[in-house]
């Protein structure tokens, strides 16, 4: 250990613990044969599909669902999707970021406090 007198400027080299993942910029309904993929496209370049929405929110956090949440909304702000896979995407962020408690959905959560 070394003792620096506060005249002294010192430059650390440090590496960050936690490294957050990408933004996403993008996203597409990629068809392969009978199935339909989420495919989620990140700042860095890479993309990952997911066939179901929930293994989409297994593996995102809350800023991820925020950034796609903007991108659909941006999308589809004054519009309603046509494709079926971009429907329920659509759909799913709606209802977790603007709930509504005169909806089926939130009527029976009845464990949960429902926030406007």
């Amino acid at each position: 250990m070394e003792v620096i007198p506060d005249e002294k400027e010192v430059a650390l080299d440090a590496i960050p613990l936690a490294v957050t993942s990408p933004n996403i910029v993008d996203w597409k309904i990629h068809k392969e044969r009978k199935k339909s993929y989420y495919q989620i496209i990140r700042v860095d370049g890479s993309s990952k599909m997911y066939l179901v929405f929930s293994h989409m929110l297994k593996s995102f956090d809350r800023e991820d669902l925020e950034t796609l949440y903007k991108l659909v909304k941006a999308k589809y702000g004054s519009t309603r999707p046509v494709e079926d896979l971009d429907l329920v995407l659509y759909g799913d962020l709606k209802t977790m970021f603007e709930p509504r408690v005169r909806d089926n959905v939130w009527k029976n959560q009845s464990d949960y406090r429902v926030l406007d």
